[in-house]
């Protein structure tokens, strides 16, 4: 990987994340909540001390991937011994449910608003990508695949059908559905050789999975256009990335319950298949090298993503706070004070567990491919 493109996806992460932390700040000083640290990069070795403003000292750690800020009237971000080293201005005190809410949801709603505002640029430069489906070959849908048994590969492109060119996968689709119980011949554009013709009969589906390529949406020059696109976009996403999220989350647990439910359905997750922040850094870094646009795209779905994982309900995240502030809400009492801490802990645990895994497969699969 090239160290510069490692560097700079670092760089993006650490934003995103700062981004996240100063929604925070932000809404933590408009209520008077007390800050008495902001620190960009973790609080790991020795750091640097930038400037004090608005009672808070920045700091600057080497550690980069990461940021955080003190806010020991939520309870949360906050080292005890940062917070003796920064004396707090003023007593603690308690403030209603509602402004904890805020301050909690604020760093979510800076992700998104990050992502729609990178969105808007983009929507105003070189367009918003749209991806579509292509004539190459992904994958094979089972053994018995029709093309797979007449000696297709993956990576194989389809560009024509009988006397047919082939422009499009819905072209493509709609051609090979036409064609149902006929015998057909294939002109395939394989890589490193010379356009091969495979004939085969066809049941009306090929047994193949698309591949799909990325695309950039010109929006015209409509300031008002470019914002409704971006909005647009950005809902969309972020409601894909929902479901996408909270549906891998259930379908990982029900993977843990099964364990101890042998009877229990399995799923199709694998935890070997989802990245960590190695495997993340990797990805990005690659796919920058070739095409720098793509770093507008990584960091709109970063900051979506860490909107979305923050807003889960585990405790340590700020879904598990929100969780919590919910109860309090409803029930006009704070949940108890043990239970609270313990669930906190074993949710930072879970936390820790799944870097350490992913870390432990983006290694191996970096090393060992």
């Amino acid at each position: 990987m090239d160290l510069l493109a490692i560097i700079i996806s670092l760089l993006m992460i650490t934003v995103l994340i700062v981004v996240h932390e100063f929604g925070h700040f932000l809404a933590a000083k408009y209520y008077g909540f007390q800050t008495p640290v902001f620190g960009i990069g973790l609080p790991v070795g020795p750091g640097i001390d930038l400037f004090k403003k608005w009672g808070t000292q920045f700091k600057f750690y080497f550690a980069l991937i990461g940021g955080f800020v003190a806010i020991p009237e939520l309870g949360d971000e906050t080292d005890e011994d940062l917070v003796k080293e920064y004396k707090l201005e003023k007593p603690l005190r308690e403030f209603p449910v509602g402004e904890r809410a805020v301050v909690a949801s604020a760093g979510i709603v800076f992700n998104i608003l990050f992502a729609f505002l990178l969105a808007v640029v983009m929507a105003a430069s070189i367009g918003l990508p749209s991806v579509v489906a292509n004539n190459k070959i992904a994958a094979f849908v089972g053994e018995d695949s029709v093309a797979k048994q007449a000696g297709l590969l993956v990576g194989d492109k389809i560009i024509q059908i009988n006397d047919t060119v082939i422009q499009s996968a819905t072209e493509l689709q709609d051609m090979v559905k036409s064609t149902a119980n006929q015998k057909i011949k294939l002109v395939i554009d394989r890589e490193n050789e010379s356009k091969l013709s495979i004939e085969l009969d066809s049941p009306g589906s090929l047994g193949i999975v698309l591949g799909h390529e990325k695309t950039y949406k010109k929006i015209p020059d409509n300031p008002l256009l470019w914002i409704w696109e971006a909005f647009s976009f950005t809902m969309t996403t972020l409601l894909a990335m929902i479901v996408s999220i909270f549906g891998i989350l259930a379908a990982l647990l029900a993977k843990l319950l099964s364990v101890f439910n042998p009877s229990q359905i399995q799923t199709g997750v694998n935890l070997g298949d989802i990245k960590g922040i190695v495997g993340i850094v990797q990805l990005i870094s690659q796919d920058i090298k070739g095409n720098a646009v793509l770093l507008f795209d990584f960091a709109i779905l970063l900051s979506l993503n860490l909107a979305v994982i923050n807003l889960l309900p585990i405790p340590a995240l700020d879904g598990g706070h929100l969780l919590f502030m919910a109860y309090e809400a409803i029930f006009k009492k704070k949940a108890d004070e043990k239970i609270q801490n313990r669930a906190v802990q074993m949710g930072f645990l879970f936390l820790i567990s799944i870097i350490l895994i992913t870390t432990f497969n983006d290694l191996k699969n970096w090393i060992w491919g």
